[in-house]
């Protein structure tokens, strides 16, 4: 069964299957490649290479093909000397800062018997530029011994056998001369995605151009989509004033019911107290007049002075209804 090889058999293939290695990149099972001198910008077709203290940007939805800083030899010439008998096979995959910044990076495989320098492509799925230096650790190889009855009768040999620094695709494209009613496309006919991919696919300057559209297109349906959420926030808002509008004019209501109600109970108060008052006086004074008309004396006196007795009771009486007036 193959071997995962650890930290200790690694290091033996510093030099030699793995030419430019570098011990901080050795982990306790893998090693850790770092980004090379030579590179493409896949969305304009640019070219690039850098070196000490220099470093690559990668604008959102823009892809770019980088090349390892180490060069590989899994020829068996090589790995014989190290392992007899044996060959070695290598997984590629990602560092997982990548997946955490947005970078979408494809693993792949380092066939037995290759010799040459790793290739891959970053594509920058975030929102914000991304930046990568040069000897910057990039990708994790795993590499694995292979035992008796594993090892490949035909080992490498394919289109990038022993090519160095950054090698383009050399993938064999569609057949001359195929017609367009031939091809399937995933847009509508005309339409404006198709436009825009054509722009995109155009060659630069147009090419740039048709990104920077098609970025701009998303971060409007990002805009749109943030407004549609306001909207809705806006709305339930407004639903939360109106029921507290409602609120307040039923407690108006309330209130102006209970001040009625005070108001007619005040008045019904006020007018029996009157009355009261009212019924008082009238049955003092018909005690005064029953009184009187039964003295002999009061009679005399009443046919000399009645006329004057008879308004100064008026007069009375107008003064008690004046000063009951005022204290109600």
């Amino acid at each position: 069964m193959a071997t995962m090889l650890n930290d200790e058999n690694i290091k033996k293939l510093f030099g030699t299957v793995i030419a430019n290695a570098d011990e901080n990149c050795l982990r306790p099972n893998s090693y850790v490649l770092r980004l090379g001198k030579a590179g493409e910008f896949l969305n304009t077709e640019k070219i690039f290479k850098i070196g000490k203290n220099q470093g690559i940007k990668i604008p959102p939805s823009y892809s770019v093909g980088i090349t390892a800083l180490e060069d590989i030899d899994f020829s068996r010439e090589t790995v014989h000397k190290i392992f007899p008998g044996h060959d070695l096979h290598a997984l590629i995959s990602p560092t997982t800062d990548l997946s955490r910044e947005g970078i979408v990076a494809p693993a792949t495989q380092v066939d037995a018997g290759y010799r040459g320098t790793l290739n891959w492509t970053l594509t920058n799925n975030s929102s914000k530029e991304a930046s990568f230096t040069y000897g910057e650790k990039i990708y994790r190889m795993t590499i694995f011994k292979l035992e008796e009855g594993e090892t490949p009768d035909a080992i490498y040999s394919g289109d990038y056998q022993d090519q160095r620094g950054y090698v383009g695709s050399r993938r064999k494209g569609a057949p001359v001369g195929m017609k367009d009613s031939q091809w399937i496309r995933a847009f509508a006919k005309e339409g404006p995605e198709v436009i825009l991919e054509q722009l995109i696919n155009s060659g630069y300057p147009w090419s740039a151009l048709g990104t920077r559209l098609k970025e701009i297109d998303q971060k409007f349906e990002t805009v749109t989509e943030e407004y549609s959420k306001l909207d809705d926030s806006i709305g339930r808002l407004e639903d939360k004033v109106n029921r507290i509008g409602k609120m307040q004019e039923d407690i108006r209501k309330d209130i102006r019911e209970i001040i009625r109600a005070e108001i007619r109970e005040q008045a019904s108060d006020i007018q029996n107290r009157g009355i009261i008052k009212i019924i008082t006086i009238f049955l003092g004074f018909l005690g005064i007049i029953i009184a009187a008309l039964s003295s002999e004396r009061m009679i005399r006196l009443l046919n000399e002075y009645g006329g004057i007795i008879g308004v100064s009771f008026i007069l009375l009486a107008l003064g008690i209804a004046f000063l009951t007036s005022r204290n109600t």
